[in-house]
């Protein structure tokens, strides 16, 4: 088992390494004109178009990639924190950041079908999990050199997950793999392939991104991610939201609320809401925040990808910024779906334990109705 050191260094390297209508629809019943010869024939009331039915509101955790033994603590912080859904890892065994072969880990695979079979009730979500090096290399360092053997290799592998577990909810194709998000007829590929294996929700989670008006590469870098067709293929857009909003020690409510929609870390102004739900339009794909949370610590809002960002407890600060991305985002869940808290079942305590009052406030939370 992995140290709480380990889990440090793995958390910390998910930060993205950048310097970085309403269609009104009016129907007019005309008159009959005189000139008319005869009138239509009567062919009774025109039924409206099916509308697809509305999309569940997710509130989701995902279980720590280092966990394939405690299925008991899983459960316990799901229902602490008054989840629905759950997000399982099975590792996917990698030698190097570089190489090629993925194998699916037998443990982590049997830990998974164990979890998913304790408690039907939840929604389970499963994840393919980059696990290089034993965990010792982050999956945001993924570059192979063989990239098509790579991709072959990782069909593979998500292929047979699927042939796992045909009635989960949903299935990720990839999470947090930067270095290969450029790679669109790859990923499209296989999304097309798992449709025909897999019939729940596909899902692509991206990683957080930085934008300001003064380094005009970082807003070149996030158009890019917008016109990126891939998201076009998924059934949601999933995105791991570790921005970096605020700079206050102990930042409130409004104060993150503000930051979202324009950021004060290296006063980069960035607009995530905005930035966020761009893709939503782009892609007309629910928006589904696949990992969020903050570290209880001061400066929580500023690095939340550090779990060690401060050594001073914050009892408050996920409150805040769980209250303040909640309050901006879940308004509609055809367009922002939920979200997966970072992380439950961990096989021992981290800062990204959520506090009591963070967790009080995620039990209780409901998303207002659209």
């Amino acid at each position: 088992m992995n140290t709480p050191h380990d889990f440090k260094h793995f958390v910390a390297n998910r930060r993205h390494r950048t310097g970085r209508i309403l269609v009104g629809v009016i129907a007019i019943l005309g008159l009959a004109l005189g000139a008319c010869a005869q009138a239509q024939p009567v062919t009774g009331p025109v039924k409206p178009a099916p509308q697809p039915a509305p999309l569940r509101f997710v509130k989701g955790g995902n279980v720590s990639a280092w966990n394939v033994t405690d299925v008991a603590r899983i459960f316990a912080d799901a229902e602490r924190l008054g989840l629905d859904t759950i997000t399982v890892p099975v590792r996917m065994n990698m030698t190097a950041a570089s190489g090629h072969d993925v194998t699916v880990d037998a443990v982590s695979l049997a830990f998974a079908k164990k979890v998913v079979a304790s408690k039907p009730s939840y929604q389970y979500i499963i994840e393919p999990y980059p696990w290089i090096d034993h965990g010792n290399v982050p999956e945001t360092d993924l570059n192979p050199l063989d990239k098509a053997a790579w991709f072959a290799s990782w069909q593979a592998a998500v292929t047979s997950l699927a042939g796992h577990f045909p009635n989960a909810w949903g299935l990720y194709v990839a999470s947090n793999l930067v270095k290969l998000e450029d790679q669109s007829a790859s990923w499209i590929s296989l999304v097309k392939h798992l449709r025909g294996v897999y019939h729940g929700k596909i899902i692509y989670r991206t990683q957080w991104w930085a934008t300001a008006a003064w380094a005009p590469e970082t807003v070149a870098a996030y158009q890019d991610k917008l016109a990126n067709p891939l998201f076009g293929v998924v059934d949601v857009i999933a995105i791991a939201a570790y921005f970096e909003l605020s700079e206050p020690i102990a930042p409130s409510v409004t104060d993150i609320k503000n930051a979202l929609r324009a950021t004060t870390v290296f006063n980069r102004q960035q607009d995530v809401y905005a930035e966020v739900m761009a893709l939503n339009t782009r892609w007309h794909k629910p928006i589904f925040f696949g990992e969020l949370s903050c570290p209880s610590l001061d400066f929580g809002a500023q690095n939340p990808w550090d779990p060690a960002v401060s050594t001073n407890h914050n009892a408050e600060i996920q409150k805040n910024y769980l209250t303040a991305y909640l309050e901006t985002f879940a308004q509609d869940p055809n367009k922002f779906m939920g979200f997966s808290l970072f992380t439950i079942g961990h096989p021992t305590a981290t800062t990204y334990e959520l506090a009591p009052s963070a967790a009080a406030y995620i039990h209780a939370f409901t998303p207002k109705a659209p």
